[in-house]
C-alpha cells in the first residue's frame, strides 16, 4: 500500500513539474525580489539603479537611512544589515554602511556597524560572511559579569574593503580592518589586520600567502 502511494505521488509531482517547471519558478522568484526591492529601498538611504535586495532582508539598529547601496548591486537572500545609530542608551551619530556598484553580496550575510563600513565596487562575497566594526563590550572582568546583550557596543575602528575583492564563504571581517583592492580572502578566514592590495589571504587569523 505504501509503495503504491509513493508511486501515485511520484506521478502527481511529475505532472506538476511539467505544469510548473523549475525555470518558471525561478522567474517568479525574480519578480518577487524586484517587487521586494521596490518596497524595502524606501527605508534605506539610497539604492542605486538596477540593484536588487532579495527577500528576506532584515534591517536593524535604527540607522536604515545611513545604508547606501550603489548601482547594479545584488544583496542575496537572508541578509542582515544592521546600522546601529541607537543601542540601549548609546547613540552613534556617524554610523554608516556603504556598498559600492556592481557588487554581489552572498546569501546569509551579516553586516553590522555602529561606526563605518565601506565596501568598494565589484566586490563578490560567498555565503555566511560576517562584516562587523563592533563588539559587545571589551575584555575586562567587570564587563564579563554583564549579560552580553546589555554590554555597551564598542568599535575599535571602521572597516574598509577595496574594489574587486573576492571574499569566500564563512569569512569574518572584524573592526579596524582595511582590505585593499584586488584581494582574495579564503573561505573560513578571520580577518583581524589590514590586508594590502593584490594578494591572497587565508587562515585564522588571516595571513597573506601570495602576492598577485
Amino acid at each position: 500500500m505504501c509503495n503504491n502511494m509513493m508511486k501515485f505521488l511520484g506521478i502527481i509531482f511529475r505532472i506538476f513539474s511539467i505544469l510548473y517547471p523549475y525555470k518558471f519558478h525561478l522567474k517568479l522568484l525574480s519578480v518577487r525580489d524586484v517587487c521586494y526591492t521596490m518596497w524595502i529601498k524606501n527605508f534605506l538611504g539610497n539604492v542605486g539603479e538596477h540593484s536588487r535586495i532579495c527577500y528576506p532582508c532584515k534591517l536593524g539598529g535604527g540607522g536604515e537611512k545611513c545604508i547606501v547601496i550603489g548601482d547594479n548591486t545584488k544583496i542575496r537572500h537572508n541578509s542582515l544589515l544592521g546600522c546601529y545609530t541607537n543601542y540601549n542608551k548609546q547613540h552613534f551619530s556617524n554610523a554608516s554602511i556603504t556598498i559600492g556598484t556592481n557588487c554581489d553580496i552572498g546569501r546569509n550575510i551579516h553586516i553590522t556597524a555602529c561606526n563605518k563600513i565601506t565596501i568598494g565596487n565589484g566586490v563578490l562575497t560567498g555565503q555566511y560572511v560576517i562584516i562587523s566594526d563592533n563588539s559587545h563590550g571589551g575584555m575586562s572582568k567587570e564587563e564579563s559579569l554583564i549579560e552580553p546583550l546589555k554590554r555597551e557596543l564598542k568599535s575599535k575602528g571602521e572597516v574598509i574593503i577595496g574594489d574587486n575583492v573576492w571574499i569566500g564563504d564563512k569569512v569574518s571581517i572584524l573592526a579596524d580592518v582595511h582590505i585593499g583592492s584586488n584581494v582574495i580572502i579564503g573561505a573560513n578566514s578571520v580577518v583581524t589586520k589590514d590586508i594590502p592590495d593584490n594578494c591572497i589571504a587565508v587562515g585564522v587569523p588571516a595571513k597573506i600567502i601570495k602576492q598577485l
